[in-house]
């Protein structure tokens, strides 16, 4: 997984792989972010030694099944990151399913067919379902992944998956998933979801403008606001798991929350975040190859769902409050991108239904995320809980609370410090082992 992470290809995939050995393609995600502890068995891949017979390749990159394994931690960077110590982010279960769907597209020689050697691999869309809760700390997550499909549409290959995790013998989250190879040129003019349109943001396009009551309006910077946000909502220190402790998993600067507004006048939010070439995602996702996971931008939509739910006074009346995710499924799209070259990305949720319970309450939503203005992703049925805490996570200290982490951190200020251009992977290999 070292080699196929930021080394020889070749020496992970064999001698077909050379080509890619120097090149800056996608990889598998680094350091924070590597979520695939090993690769056990793969099988049922249609070839023929030596045939050209599909796409070029002897391999049938629409076959195969790769089973692999994720040891996770008691006390990973996440859990110890997120709001409650058995909180696991959406985000990182994303993650654990997709990345074998990363190794056994080029097990199946799917980047054998593009045009080039110097080629990105996109998450397209998905269809996620959460079937059960468990308790992942500490635990082996087997990940069985499955290609049931692959097309060349001009220089673009789309290949699909199906995806099973299961821990402790119990099947727990299934995603069926699409992914494209595409050269770069593809990205620099990307069109979005809206054909290259610039819509704007939902509150921001003039026929919005009466659907936002200033009256129900708030405004907060973050994370310098969010203590003023807890304490409107009553939601005293150590009475509740409902702030995210580390920076590591806030992925916003600031947010509207809009009560009885939005798409279905249910609930309305915007944040923002201004882009930092220093974010920490950038480094480990991927090697030569820096973009922010579509995952983290999955959720952003959830940090601000979660912001929004303590606004609207949700958790009200619920003995220490806890999130949790909210079974059933969850879609997504993709088309774009955000690189260290953006600027900004803003994310917008819509509330779609609000669900009472006894001691939950459910949070339905539908989000957008926007680069630099274009819309490039959204979700469809975004599901939050808030529930009763075993035990209350957040204290007095979670302002300042400091999460240890695997990403290497760069002394830019040091005069020891190599520069060298992103395109030169000998180069820039030669640098990183320095």
């Amino acid at each position: 997984m070292c080699e196929f992470m930021c080394n020889n290809l070749s020496l992970c995939l064999g001698d077909d792989f050379k080509c890619f050995d120097e090149s800056t393609s996608s990889r598998s995600p680094a350091f924070d972010l590597a979520l695939t502890t090993r690769v056990l068995s793969v099988a049922g891949m249609e070839s023929e030694r030596g045939s050209p017979k599909w796409f070029g390749v002897d391999c049938n990159p629409a076959t195969g099944t790769m089973k692999a394994e994720f040891d996770c931690p008691a006390d990973a960077w996440f859990f110890a990151a997120s709001s409650a110590d058995d909180f696991m982010p959406y985000s990182i279960l994303m993650e654990i399913a997709l990345q074998t769907c990363g190794i056994l597209t080029s097990w199946n020689k799917a980047p054998l067919t593009m045009p080039s050697h110097n080629i990105l691999f996109r998450n397209l869309d998905a269809t996620a379902t959460l079937l059960q809760h468990m308790d992942l700390r500490g635990k082996t997550i087997v990940n069985v992944s499955t290609a049931t499909g692959y097309s060349m549409m001009g220089t673009m290959g789309v290949q699909r998956f199906t995806t099973m995790l299961t821990v402790d013998g119990v099947d727990f989250y299934q995603v069926d998933s699409s992914f494209g190879w595409f050269i770069p040129e593809v990205f620099e003019k990307q069109v979005g979801l809206d054909n290259g349109a610039v819509l704007g943001l939902w509150h921001a396009r003039p026929e919005n403008a009466k659907k936002i009551d200033a009256a129900r309006a708030h405004n907060m910077l973050l994370p310098q606001d969010e203590t003023d946000l807890l304490a409107t909502a009553d939601l005293r220190p150590g009475e509740h798991s409902l702030q995210r402790r580390s920076a590591q998993v806030r992925f916003l600067d600031g947010a509207l929350l809009v009560l009885g507004s939005g798409e279905f006048s249910q609930g309305y939010a915007h944040g923002f975040k201004m882009v930092d070439v220093r974010d920490w995602f950038f480094s480990c996702h991927f090697w030569c190859d820096p973009v922010m996971p579509g995952s983290l931008g999955i959720e952003s939509m959830h940090q601000l769902l979660e912001l929004y739910s303590i606004h609207a006074g949700l958790a009200s009346g619920i003995r220490n409050p806890a999130f949790k995710h909210d079974l059933g499924k969850t879609l997504w799209k993709y088309r774009g991108q955000l690189t260290p070259k953006n600027k900004r990305l803003d994310v917008e949720v819509h509330v779609k239904q609000v669900k009472h319970e006894a001691t939950c309450v459910t949070v339905i939503a539908n989000g957008f995320l926007y680069v630099d203005e274009l819309r490039v992703y959204s979700a469809t049925t975004l599901r939050l809980c808030i529930t009763e805490g075993v035990t209350a996570a957040v204290d007095a200290r979670c302002k300042s609370h400091a999460v240890p982490s695997l990403v290497p951190k760069s002394d830019f200020s040091s005069t020891s410090a190599l520069t060298v251009h992103v395109s030169n992977a000998a180069a820039l290999r030669s640098a990183l082992l320095k």
